[in-house]
């Protein structure tokens, strides 16, 4: 345990050089300005509109840092030959997988907290009333920002960054629309794309489970068994996940 975080504590070391802090301060500038413009626009519905607006673009960012910080992470250590030197001590290749995604996660989840309290003082300041209710929503984002770094782990553990991306976002977005894409196939499509489209339904993972923004903009709280229910899922999907990416990049040759 203590060589895997020690993985964890240099993946975040590296990713925090990207400068992501500035992420941060973009969120906050782009949410106070929208939340200055879209206020009159919404016919007294503004506090709704800052709400959904800011947690849709605190997971939209959150998600694609994840994507594209973690598609270079295993990349940049084969470039710079850094792997060898880090398996040539004793380090199974699984827990060196499992550092990476322990970095990659807590840095994005970090983002993603930051960017919760900035969308609470923005709402708090500007309409006199903190919806405590977003924090049950930021919760399962957190959980779904797991999967889609597991997702991009995976990827990224047999594959090159530009695919890891394209594959990384792919899974993403099916992943959001898995029941749509099944109710379509359902409706008069041929037998073998049924079968096709069932199969995917039950390997992507379904990351509408994690989606309360609807709950939260009417002022409703995140219920303790959809909280329940998403952790345990997001948890036992992001260990299977890396399970699968341990067997790869276990068998896989370096050059």
């Amino acid at each position: 345990m203590t060589r895997v975080l020690a993985i964890a504590r240099n993946t975040l070391r590296e990713v925090a050089r990207e400068r992501v802090v500035l992420v941060l301060a973009m969120f906050g500038l782009a949410l106070v300005v929208g939340a200055q413009a879209l206020s009159p626009l919404a016919l007294g519905e503004g506090r709704k509109v800052v709400i959904d607006f800011g947690l849709a673009g605190a997971s939209l960012l959150a998600t694609t840092l994840a994507v594209f910080l973690g598609s270079t992470l295993l990349h940049k250590e084969l470039e710079r030959r850094t792997v060898y030197s880090i398996l040539a001590k004793p380090i199974r290749r699984e827990e060196f997988l499992i550092g990476k995604f322990l970095g990659l996660w807590f840095t994005t989840s970090m983002l993603l907290a930051g960017m919760a309290v900035i969308l609470l003082a923005v709402v708090t300041l500007a309409y006199r009333d903190t919806p405590w209710q977003i924090l049950g929503a930021v919760g399962l984002t957190l959980m779904e920002l797991g999967i889609v770094t597991a997702v991009v782990i995976l990827f990224s553990s047999f594959t090159t960054p530009a695919l890891t991306a394209f594959f990384a976002v792919a899974a993403t977005v099916a992943g959001h629309f898995a029941e749509d894409l099944r109710y379509f196939a359902s409706q008069g499509a041929s037998p073998a794309v049924q079968a096709l489209t069932q199969g995917a339904y039950w390997i992507l993972p379904h990351l509408d489970v994690f989606n309360a923004r609807g709950l939260v903009v009417h002022g409703l709280s995140v219920g303790p068994d959809r909280l329940a229910f998403g952790f345990a899922y997001g948890l036992l999907y992001a260990i299977g996940i890396m399970v699968l990416a341990g067997v790869i990049f276990r068998r896989r040759e370096f050059r």
